[in-house]
């Protein structure tokens, strides 16, 4: 084994001192016909990508155009440019594929006929840019990116980029004008399209600063993507992401971009040419203040327009300013504009708020003018024809005419407001047809005060202004409504004569109707009050006429029996009480009671009246029953006061003479019976009477026929006054002849 292993090692020695004895061999050298195949493979390779970048660009555009990364299409684009251009090129120079053997129009025809493709994305590439200006919703950063698009691709200085974007602008705002709320009339729908439509202004305003304006020495947004496309340096203020673009930047986002590793570094460095500092790519402050003040007034004048269309599918003042405040409300907290656009914007729209309010109210004013006309009208014929219902007309019919019962629910309480309107209606003697001729106006006039009082309002100096000039505007048409109204009474009145019993019914109608409308709160804020006053006093004077003619036309005087013995006289003669109940009743028709001062003042009138007209005509032929008579009326002049002091004198005067005139004085009753058996005798008769009577009666101090006060007793009430005596023998109101003998049979018990 030792033996063996000697001889390996001596074995081995002579292998390696035979090798180490030979020369090593010598290394071939490279020929010349391998080094031109690597570099012709090498430019295989580069040509590859090229035609590899151009064949994949119009998917690649369609991809980026779907994102609407117009910027990066437009860079691609014009990187594709510059590859045809880099295949196709002619000259002869060390890295021209010819210098390779290579063809390229003779051997890759496809390289022409792609490019063909790819040169149509050019112009749908600035078509699809100008197209997204119009969304006033994309942030101004992309707006830059795609107002970069068109003047980097479609060769537009950067005025015309401004112009195309505000141009661009106006068709989207055009397409909010023209649109309607739907349904017409929604305050949701109205306030949707305004404040889309001022959203839309505001962010174009702001799109254009923020993209165009220079602030504090640094330079507008789009001049510094310009220059960071020139330079590749950021500026120290900052740049979006998405405006720093690069053609490296470009490849690496792109499929496939490993293949795109073989292209010439003068590629992958490639950069659109620019210069930020010339005049093609400068926008001087003074042009953007003026084309944007220009654009901001169209828009806002044509917004005014669409304003007036949208507010006029409403008829409400309430809706219109819940509208301005929203309105408001949204230039105050979410506008971008400077404050005297903002000042514009809410002058503007209080203007159209102004003019539409005004615009309702006239509408209103016009159509209550109307109505009431046409239901006094036919008021008045119905009247005259006796065609109307009694409690239509008459104040104590349809006082006494019960309405319906409510049906009551648990849920709501509108038939209980309606049944306690219809008993207030009936307790201030508004019958129906007078209601109806009314509520035309009160209706109008409700609304006006509504809206003046709980709809407009604010507390700041605008909203105040603006209250001010609405209320100022309405003024001429609420004249002109009152001016209206009262032709329309004046007119009614004229031709109704005086002649019969309906024509003074519809004449008193016709001046209940202005007696109404001069306690109306509405007219009394109205330079003609006055006048509708003296029209009521003209109304009211023919009625006077009329009533107390005709109660005297039925007055009858007591012509002396043969054989027939009056029983003596102790109260008033039952010719003047039914003169004085006949005067009651029509003075109680009108319906007054329910105002003692409307009420005080008619009675007045028309008890003065009849009996400054009654002095002027013959007496009873009995002198004593002439006295008591004058006693009577004297105390009712007593019970008027003061101001009845020609009415006492007169009746004084006649009094005197009628004493004078009796031959036997012990049978004329002294002055103190006469004042005692007068005030008995009304105070017996104040019920039925009251009509005629002021109201209250019992503040003037009255005394009972026994002097004693009545104003703390149980009675005062009822018996103003006083409370007549019992002692006294009753006496019937009208006088019978006894039944003759003949006719005993008749008689029954």
């Amino acid at each position: 084994m030792a033996n063996s292993a000697q001889r390996m090692i001596h074995a081995l020695e002579g292998t390696k001192n035979a090798i180490l004895t030979e020369h090593p061999p010598s290394i071939p050298q490279p020929t010349l016909v391998k080094s031109n195949e690597d570099v012709h493979l090498q430019a295989l390779q580069v040509l590859a990508a090229h035609v590899k970048l151009l064949l994949d660009v119009p998917e690649h555009l369609w991809r980026i155009l779907e994102k609407k990364k117009y910027l990066s299409a437009a860079w691609l684009y014009l990187l594709s440019r510059v590859v045809h251009r880099a295949l196709v090129r002619e000259e002869q120079d060390d890295e021209a594929w010819r210098n390779q053997g290579i063809d390229i129009l003779e051997s890759f025809p496809l390289v022409q006929r792609q490019w063909e493709v790819v040169a149509q994305f050019r112009s749908q590439i600035v078509h699809k840019a100008a197209l997204s200006l119009r969304d006033f919703t994309t942030p101004s950063q992309t707006t830059c990116a795609t107002l970069l698009t068109l003047h980097l691709l479609d060769s537009r200085p950067l005025s015309e980029t401004l112009t195309a974007l505000l141009d661009q602008r106006s068709k989207s705002l055009n397409t909010i004008f023209s649109k309607n709320p739907t349904p017409r009339g929604s305050i949701r729908e109205i306030k949707k399209c305004i404040l889309g439509a001022l959203q839309a202004i505001s962010q174009t305003i702001q799109t254009s600063r923020d993209v165009f304006q220079s602030r504090d020495a640094q330079l507008s947004l789009i001049r510094a993507t310009l220059k960071f496309i020139q330079t590749d340096c950021v500026p120290s203020y900052g740049l979006p992401v998405e405006l720093q673009l690069t053609t490296q930047s470009l490849l690496i986002n792109l499929p496939s971009s490993s293949h795109f590793s073989a292209l010439p570094q003068n590629l992958t460095s490639y950069k659109p040419h620019v210069d930020v500092y010339s005049q093609f790519s400068s926008l001087p402050p003074a042009h953007l203040d003026s084309k944007v003040s220009e654009w901001f007034q169209r828009s806002t004048d044509a917004l005014r327009i669409s304003c007036q269309t949208w507010l006029s599918d409403t008829n409400s003042v309430k809706v219109v300013w819940s509208i301005r405040n929203s309105v408001r409300m949204w230039l105050q907290s979410s506008s971008t504009l400077e404050s005297s656009e903002t000042e514009h914007l809410n002058s503007l729209f209080d203007n159209v708020c102004r003019e539409y309010i005004a615009e309702i109210w006239r509408i209103r004013l016009s159509n209550a003018e109307t109505a009431f006309r046409d239901q006094l009208t036919f008021a008045v014929t119905s009247i005259k024809d006796s065609s109307t219902d009694t409690t239509d007309v008459s104040p104590i019919a349809h006082m006494f005419d019960a309405p319906p019962l409510p049906t009551v629910s648990q849920t709501e309480d509108v038939p209980l407001q309606k049944y306690r309107a219809s008993l207030q209606c009936q307790l201030s003697g508004r019958v129906s047809l007078l209601d109806n001729v009314l509520k035309t106006l009160e209706k109008c006039a409700a609304a006006l005060q509504e809206d003046l009082l709980q709809v407009l309002t604010g507390d700041d100096a605008d909203t105040t202004s603006l209250i001010t000039r609405l209320k100022v505007s309405y003024q001429p048409h609420a004249q002109r409504l009152c001016t209206a109204a009262l032709d329309s009474i004046e007119t009614s009145a004229d031709r109704l004569p005086d002649k019969t019993a309906l024509d003074i019914s519809a004449l008193v109608f016709v001046g209940r109707i202005a007696e109404e409308l001069s306690f109306s709160l509405f007219i009394s804020n109205m330079s003609w009050h006055n006048q509708i006053c003296v029209e009521t006093k003209t109304y009211a004077y023919r009625w006077q006429e009329f009533t107390v003619l005709h109660v005297l036309s039925r007055h009858r005087i007591a012509l002396p029996l043969a054989g027939f013995k009056p029983s003596p006289c102790t109260s008033p003669s039952t010719n003047l009480m039914q003169s004085l109940l006949l005067l009651a009743e029509a003075i109680q028709t009108l319906g007054f009671s329910g105002d003692s001062t409307r009420h005080n003042h008619l009675a007045d009138r028309v008890v003065h009246l009849f009996i400054g007209r009654l002095l002027d005509q013959e007496w009873e032929h009995n002198k004593i029953q002439t006295l008591y008579d004058i006693g009577f009326l004297r105390r009712i002049a007593e019970v008027w006061g003061s101001r009845w002091t020609d009415i006492r004198e007169l009746l004084d005067a006649r009094t005197s003479r009628v004493r004078d005139s009796i031959g036997i004085p012990d049978e004329v009753p002294s002055d103190e019976t006469l004042s005692w058996m007068s005030a008995d005798h009304l105070a017996r008769t104040q019920t039925i009477l009251a009509a005629i009577l002021p109201y209250p009666v019992a503040t003037r101090g009255a005394q009972t026929p026994a002097g004693k006060s009545v104003t703390s007793d149980k009675f005062a009430a009822l018996l103003p006054l006083g409370v007549p005596s019992s002692d006294k023998e009753y006496r019937a109101a009208i006088e019978v002849a006894k039944p003759s003998s003949r006719f005993a049979m008749l008689l029954v018990n």
